[in-house]
């Protein structure tokens, strides 16, 4: 969704997303009032949040994912960042490229799984871009959530915080972004997806599972179990050796850096007891990743 360097930029940032149709499916008049509501009562207490984990790691990751891809490709098939609701926007990223000759783009969403909330807004502006210009080739990797590639990648952060844990029987909780019960019953397929993902990783790698959602905002229904819930679940089951770990994400980001650093831990060690709770810390870049994009790259 985006990375804001500033206070300006997050208030830039949460009127561009609470104006999407993607994200609040009302009229045009009914976003506009309420990004404007709500970009003003909340920028700075979410700038706070990215003061807190001392700034959004996403940009990072990105570049450095676009620096290894590219390096990947021979130096061959220039590689680029875009992001929906900060700079550098999309839209405008692929402006600028058309404008210098390269019409022909592969778009890879860093959001595994496919949802309305999300590679539907991608897709929307992909639509606009295909409009403006005639001679524009695009294709469009929306997710690849059921890729081995993806979920050996998984499977491999999770042995290695295992073996730094010294952790014997160890218990997974897969976290993921909520999303509202309305998207689903417009069918969306997101749950779904998540579900296939963590059975997938849990079944690859041999160990048992819970599933959670996180994140939820607003007085609307937000599917569930809410990760604190599962929690409490698991502390009923007396289990401590708990390792989170965030499939909907490949990027460290204000989510998993705040939500799981500055939330969900603490309320497991200080309310609930559990100190044996570890999390997973997704990488800058990592070259499982790097080899599935350039695959999907080539193929496509």
């Amino acid at each position: 969704m985006g990375a804001p360097v500033s206070e300006k930029q997050m208030k830039i940032f949460l009127k561009l997303m609470f104006n999407d149709k993607a994200i609040l499916n009302s009229s045009k008049v009914v976003r506009f009032i309420l990004s404007f509501i709500i970009s003003n009562l909340r920028y700075k207490s979410s700038w706070k949040k990215h003061l807190k984990i001392q700034g959004s790691p996403l940009q990072n990751s990105m570049n450095e994912l676009a620096k290894k891809l590219q390096l990947s490709l021979n130096g061959e098939i220039p590689v680029h960042t875009a992001f929906s609701y900060s700079e550098p926007l999309l839209e405008d990223k692929i402006s600028e490229l058309c404008k210098v000759g390269i019409n022909d783009i592969t778009i890879i969403s860093m959001y595994p799984q496919a949802s309305f909330s999300t590679t539907g807004s991608i897709q929307t502006t992909l639509d606009k871009c295909q409009r403006q210009f005639s001679d524009l080739k695009i294709r469009f990797v929306d997710e690849y959530f059921d890729n081995k590639q993806f979920i050996d990648f998984w499977v491999e952060l999770i042995k290695q915080i295992i073996v730094k844990n010294n952790y014997q029987n160890p218990h997974l909780l897969f976290t993921s972004h909520a999303l509202p019960v309305s998207f689903v019953k417009r069918g969306d397929k997101y749950v779904d997806k998540i579900q296939l993902t963590a059975s997938s990783i849990a079944e690859t790698i041999g160990l048992p599972y819970s599933l959670g959602y996180q994140s939820k905002i607003g007085p609307l229904k937000w599917i569930e179990p809410n990760t604190k819930q599962v929690l409490v679940e698991l502390k009923n089951r007396n289990l401590d050796e708990i390792i989170l770990l965030p499939i909907s994400f490949i990027n460290e980001n204000l989510e998993t850096s705040y939500d799981l650093d500055f939330e969900l831990i603490p309320y497991a060690n200080n309310i609930l007891k559990i100190n044996n709770i570890c999390r997973v810390v997704l990488p800058e870049y990592d070259p499982q990743l790097i080899k599935l994009f350039k695959k999907l790259i080539v193929t496509n």
